[in-house]
């Protein structure tokens, strides 16, 4: 398995698609309340850790060696704190609340959007711009980060450096 950076992404993007595929099977079909909402926690799992990788490992080093794409990384930044909020929402709902379905629904297009301007736009440039021997190193580093990463929204992104900062 390749531990290059942008082929690690990529696969997460797969999976996560394949994820959205499921659920929308699901609500279309007589997919019951336990495989959705099974369906959606995997969804928040899956999402909270590539956005972990993104936010703490992938996207600081785009910023420092791509400058080309500082604007791109804070839009990215910001669409993940948004997927961070759904994603923390939906873990404590249940199929049968109000809106579950729509939040699902938004969450999901706004990832693809996400997916789309990641893979088609900026992944490219900082393929070329970093090249193979870093993004191996940040795969590398990647894959050794994403067994502890946060599964639960709560413990990542900026509702966790919050909870952190009051703590502190």
């Amino acid at each position: 398995m390749s531990h290059d950076a942008i082929v690690l992404l990529r696969e997460d993007h797969k999976e996560v698609r394949r994820l959205f595929r499921e659920y929308r099977g699901l609500a279309d079909g007589d997919g019951g309340n336990g495989a959705r909402h099974e369906t959606v926690q995997r969804i928040v799992e899956a999402l909270t850790v590539h956005t972990y990788l993104e936010d703490e490992l992938v996207y600081p080093r785009i910023r420092r060696e791509v400058p080309g794409l500082t604007e791109e990384m804070d839009r990215a930044k910001e669409e993940h704190h948004v997927a961070d909020l759904l994603c923390e929402e939906l873990s404590r709902m249940s199929p049968d609340d109000e809106g579950y379905d729509a939040k699902t629904a938004v969450l999901m297009d706004a990832v693809e959007r996400h997916i789309e301007q990641e893979e088609s736009s900026w992944f490219p440039q900082v393929r070329a711009t970093l090249g193979r021997k870093e993004l191996q190193e940040i795969g590398e580093r990647m894959q050794a980060v994403r067994e502890t990463a946060p599964r639960h929204p709560a413990g990542s992104g900026m509702l966790h450096r919050i909870a952190d900062a009051l703590e502190g």
